[in-house]
């Protein structure tokens, strides 16, 4: 096992006396190292790896405070202690704005502090890493008991297209001279295959949200997007589609391609849940107070009983008789890993209300 390591960086020959006195009862196994200045105190650093530092200010080649940022700019949680004069205790503020995790003032006493502060620093990161590897198995966890339950899913919505499939290819041997069995049977497994793409095609858009994307989109042009996928749709059902943005439509600062997808996702429920003849209607307005523009999506369907309101953005959970239940499961991945927020209501006297709160790019 690695032997456990800290290093001091102090120049009064006599204060290290006196603070080594002090840490090696608590740092007990531990290698303690000193140095005297920032230029060896950055060789030691670049040389092997610290389980803590402890900081002075005033050294002969610079400060505590500027080699305290050269270590957490490398990227190093290192659990750090900085050690200051009366004089400069407001550099002490500066140290824990860039990372220090404790200070001490050099003045009657703190040696006597010195070693519960050390313990309760390194306490702390003990139980931060505690905390971390908690939830980095809980996360874990949950993945698996997602895959386990998008697996079950996908199992049924492909093996019934492919049964459908096989049936016919098993048949066609024998009928192959049956003009309506052919024509019906190859309209049907032309539809099922269909189908199995689009299932594959909803899990890919799901599986590769990117993370949260940080450029400037025009909402206008997110929408506009979104509505070419619908166009067809609409004509089909003769649904009046309507919308009111803010002039000029601001800028969000999102992922460009995965917005587009989300708002397609909610459009295209809307047109499946909405009646011939029905409306659509998308709104939006910039709210202040959050730095967001709020859009909401409204149909006319039959609207979501409460007790679906939770399920809906669970994968393979529809009502639709056609529906495969990803298009809200692909719309509320992204929404997740995109921060931006998505809700559900029921709308008056009947049909749904999506509300999508996006990043204003200026307050991003």
């Amino acid at each position: 096992m690695t032997k456990r390591a800290a290093l001091l960086v102090e120049d009064n020959s006599s204060h290290v006396e006196l603070i080594s006195d002090e840490l090696l009862p608590v740092l007990e196994g531990w290698q303690l190292d000193v140095v005297s200045t920032v230029a060896e105190a950055r060789r030691r650093i670049t040389s092997q790896p610290y389980d803590l530092f402890v900081l002075d200010f005033r050294l002969p080649d610079g400060d505590g405070i500027q080699l305290l940022r050269e270590i957490r700019a490398a990227g190093m949680t290192t659990p750090t202690l900085f050690v200051t004069t009366a004089a400069s205790a407001k550099l002490a503020v500066e140290a824990m704005k860039l990372g220090a995790d404790d200070y001490v003032v050099k003045e009657e006493g703190y040696l006597s502090v010195l070693p519960y502060l050390v313990r309760e620093v390194l306490e702390r990161h003990r139980l931060a890493a505690e905390r971390r590897v908690l939830e980095e198995r809980l996360q874990r966890a949950e993945r698996a008991a997602t895959l386990g339950y998008l697996a079950s899913g996908l199992a049924h919505h492909i093996n019934n297209p492919l049964a459908t499939i096989r049936t016919f290819l098993q048949l066609l041997p024998s009928r192959r001279d049956d003009e309506e069995f052919c024509t019906k049977y190859l309209d049907l497994t032309l539809a099922e295959s269909e189908r199995i793409r689009d299932l594959v095609k909803d899990i890919m858009r799901a599986a590769t949200v990117p993370a949260e994307g940080r450029e400037v989109q025009h909402f206008s042009e997110i929408l506009e997007r979104a509505e070419d996928g619908i166009e067809t749709d609409l004509r089909a059902k003769q649904i009046i589609y309507r919308k009111d943005l803010p002039a000029p439509t601001p800028a969000v600062r999102v992922h460009g391609e995965a917005a587009t997808c989300l708002f397609l996702s909610l459009l295209q429920n809307a047109v499946r849940f909405s009646p011939e003849g029905g409306t659509i209607e998308v709104h939006a307005h910039v709210d202040d107070e959050s730095g967001r523009l709020v859009a909401v999506v409204r149909d006319e369907g039959p609207g979501i009983p409460p007790e679906n309101r939770e399920k809906i953005f669970e994968p393979f959970f529809t009502t639709a008789v056609d529906g495969l239940g990803m298009g809200l499961f692909v719309a509320s991945r992204i929404a997740d890993l995109q921060n931006i927020n998505l809700s559900v209501e029921a709308a008056q006297p009947h049909g749904a209300i999506f509300r999508v709160e996006l990043p204003l790019a200026a307050s991003a």
